[in-house]
């Protein structure tokens, strides 16, 4: 008496070698309940499982091991690199927490440090403006003096063309100071606006701990 097996397999491929549109290749796979399968293609479910593929002729083509299931307690390298930089944040912010704890002990300090910090900058500014505000108002009297050469249609002297390029220049130069140094103090009032904030949690943090 044949197999149940031989059968299977006897009728797959049957099935295979069968019309013209027969499959190429047959696929041998076993299920969850140890029972063998030939059919010409694997159900998804199964995919992960070994299996063997085989031509028309039952002569085997390929065998594919099964593929292991994915470890849940394995990480990523992307988790990995990911809890890697969050344990570098914690640790520079507990850095920062423990000097910035150890450096003031009151709000009014670190206003005190804000505003010693600032005062660079802010002299900075002051010298700047007003020179900017004399640097605009020289390129405003040389395109004035541009002016009536552009009504009547001539072309603006060389020179005169000259001075108004070189006092642009001047003035760009100035405006990019002035912003340099605007972006400075902002940096400066918003670095320790944010010392003040952590400060304070800090500070009703250990009040609550008391």
């Amino acid at each position: 008496m044949k197999s149940p097996i031989f059968i299977m397999l006897a009728a797959a491929l049957a099935l295979a070698t069968s019309g013209a549109s027969g499959a190429a290749k047959l696929y041998k796979w076993v299920d969850e309940k140890g029972q063998v399968h030939y059919a010409e293609s694997i159900p998804p479910e199964y995919n992960n499982n070994g299996n063997t593929e085989m031509d028309k002729r039952g002569r085997v083509l390929k065998k594919n091991d099964a593929v292991a299931p994915p470890d849940p307690t394995k990480l990523s390298d992307q988790e990995v690199a990911r809890k890697r930089a969050d344990m570098k944040r914690l640790a520079e912010q507990r850095r920062r927490d423990h000097a910035l704890i150890n450096t003031y002990t009151t709000e009014a300090e670190i206003d005190i440090a804000r505003d010693r910090n600032l005062q660079l900058p802010i002299q900075a500014i002051k010298g700047i403006e007003p020179r900017l505000k004399a640097s605009w108002a020289r390129l405003e009297a040389l395109k004035k003096q541009a002016e009536p050469y552009a009504k009547d249609g001539k072309p603006v002297p060389d020179g005169l063309k000259e001075d108004i390029a070189l006092q642009e220049k001047e003035v760009a130069l100035f405006e990019a100071e002035l912003r340099a140094k605007q972006t400075e103090a902002t940096h400066i009032r918003e670095k320790y606006d944010a010392d003040k904030a952590r400060f304070r949690e800090l500070s009703s943090v250990a009040e609550a701990r008391q």
